[in-house]
């Protein structure tokens, strides 16, 4: 499928094939969610794990990529909305400042979409990626 990414500096959009699949285990208690990109070419991959509390709309994602989240695991937290998307935020340093990072997952019945957003000290969000899949 098809990933689009929104890259600082020149801020240009460049397009890549993507695979997405997912795991969850017996009790679907949770998924492990893998998908590949590429960025000039060069191959890329990342992990998600999610997990989301049986009573509650809550949920918790560990998040690693080969290119944007390859120095340690990044802890985001969110919940589920009524239409049964997901989006979670978590937080990362940048120098003195703290930055943020959102990751969504829409379905509309025919695609899923994965969205991540690099969010500012000041809060404003700004897409980064955007992938979209549909079942093979």
């Amino acid at each position: 499928m098809l990933n689009l990414s929104w890259l600082p500096p020149d801020k240009q959009v460049t397009e890549s094939q993507s695979s997405f699949h997912v795991d969850t285990d017996k009790h679907d208690s949770f998924a492990t969610i893998t998908y590949t990109w590429a960025h000039e070419g060069k191959p890329q991959e990342g992990t998600l794990l999610l997990c989301q509390a049986a009573k509650t709309k809550h949920l918790d994602m560990g998040w690693v990529d080969s290119w944007h989240q390859n120095t340690s695991v990044l802890h985001l937290t969110g919940e589920e909305s009524e239409t049964g998307s997901v989006k979670a935020k978590g937080t990362y340093p940048a120098g003195k400042e703290t930055w943020g990072w959102t990751i969504a997952f829409e379905y509309d019945g025919s695609q899923l979409s994965m969205i991540m957003e690099n969010v500012t000290p000041s809060g404003e969000a700004t897409w980064a990626v955007k992938a979209t899949y549909k079942k093979a």
